[in-house]
């Protein structure tokens, strides 16, 4: 942003913090209309641009992530922020994710990181625009698409030095569940950062559907080559063929509304050339994918994904990562950490949660691991792959650089 359309921002939000309209000259380049709106929301909440910054900070809760839905969002983003924060991290900068109410669930920023603007994003801490004004997550929870703000697009003249890029993350039924940001005060080329934010995003909404239960999961696209991507479609199916959820991709590409439910809806009527047979062969585990053709002509590729879960196995495992061991609470002897010993629970129960108990006792090192449950390094793959195939994984794997073998994004 040059001299002059910072001059020319600046001038119309100090004008505009007064009371006045904002002017004709400000073309939708220099402020975009979600940007525009944001403006006149942060002024009707009492914001003037020259206050200072005040980040809201959540008083007398237990923790910041005390609601399911806060725990789930946070199980299914942390890897993909790991990820981008070491694609593009740095001193100035953090990538954090939020909640539909602005509250910071998870955020990763520098050791080095000495700027106070940056500093106070932490988890716990909301980002209000009646608090600081216009942000990218707060046009991204508001409008439920992209949002880059830069310089003087900024409210509040404090943040005329920050850049922010945010993409909104959608749940099980379309709705805006969170919002994926960074946030800095470098140099960053957004254009080309935006699309790994969207596929980050994707991953982490694949995820989500991965922790529901009792459903049959399967995996759509036009081309075999990305099912196994975060540009697949996943739809969730109960057993009479009835769709329980949909993905925002999923419905992209079988051209269904983006906002509207989907519970009245089977595979019959999204697949409604296909022959009965094929329908219930694809609720199936199968070697490959099958191949169904549609009304309009086109065909899609079906993957099965995944089979209902036991419930009483998916409750325990995800109270076992929620909340984890105690701080000195000693280990099980024998090799399995105490939390594996559970009265009742199966030998698939317990190799997970051992499994789990053991990649934070040793920091994600998959060989020590193996050493301590005297199984194979491979083992503890294929059991690491599983959970975060259904939306609850352990530490990330030390030898595995940020993602699992098989893992094709």
């Amino acid at each position: 942003m040059n001299d002059n359309t910072l001059a020319q921002l600046h001038s119309a939000r100090e004008r505009f913090g007064g009371g006045e309209q904002l002017p004709d000259v400000l073309t939708p380049n220099l402020l975009p209309e979600p940007v525009a709106r944001s403006w006149a929301r942060s002024r009707d909440a009492g914001v003037v641009p020259w206050q200072a910054p005040e980040y809201e900070l959540l008083i007398g809760t237990r923790s910041v992530r005390e609601t399911p839905d806060d725990r789930r969002l946070y199980s299914c983003i942390v890897d993909e922020i790991e990820q981008l924060w070491d694609a593009f991290g740095g001193d100035d900068w953090t990538i954090f994710c939020v909640n539909p109410k602005g509250t910071v669930i998870h955020a990763r920023r520098s050791a080095g990181c000495g700027d106070q603007l940056i500093l106070p994003i932490v988890a716990g801490r909301r980002i209000l625009e009646s608090h600081i004004g216009t942000t990218a997550p707060s046009c991204a929870l508001h409008d439920g698409t992209e949002a880059t703000v830069t310089g003087g697009q900024h409210y509040l003249n404090e943040f005329e030095r920050v850049s922010c890029l945010a993409v909104p993350l959608f749940g099980l039924h379309g709705e805006v569940v969170g919002a994926l940001d960074i946030t800095g005060t470098g140099q960053r080329d957004f254009a080309q950062m935006k699309e790994q934010f969207r596929i980050a995003a994707l991953a982490a909404e694949q995820r989500l559907f991965g922790t529901l239960r009792g459903c049959h999961l399967l995996r759509v696209q036009h081309d075999p080559r990305w099912l196994a991507t975060p540009l697949a479609g996943v739809l969730a199916v109960e057993e009479d063929g009835q769709l329980r959820a949909v993905s925002r991709m999923a419905r992209r590409i079988l051209s269904l509304p983006h906002d509207a439910s989907v519970s009245r809806l089977t595979l019959r009527d999204l697949f409604d050339e296909a022959p009965p047979a094929l329908l219930a062969r694809v609720l199936r585990p199968q070697q490959g994918p099958q191949r169904i053709s549609r009304a309009d002509g086109s065909r899609l590729w079906v993957h099965y994904a995944r089979a209902p879960l036991n419930r009483s196995t998916a409750r325990r495992m995800t109270t076992d990562l929620e909340v984890g061991r105690g701080e000195g609470e000693p280990k099980h002897f024998g090799g399995a950490p105490r939390g594996a010993q559970r009265i009742g629970a199966s030998l698939e129960e317990q190799m997970f949660v051992a499994i789990q108990d053991a990649m934070r006792d040793h920091n994600g090192n998959v060989a020590a691991v193996a050493r301590q449950l005297q199984i194979s390094r491979t083992t503890v793959y294929a059991r690491l792959r599983q959970l975060h195939e259904i939306g609850m994984p352990a530490r990330e794997a030390e030898d595995g650089a940020s993602s699992l073998p098989g893992d094709k994004r």
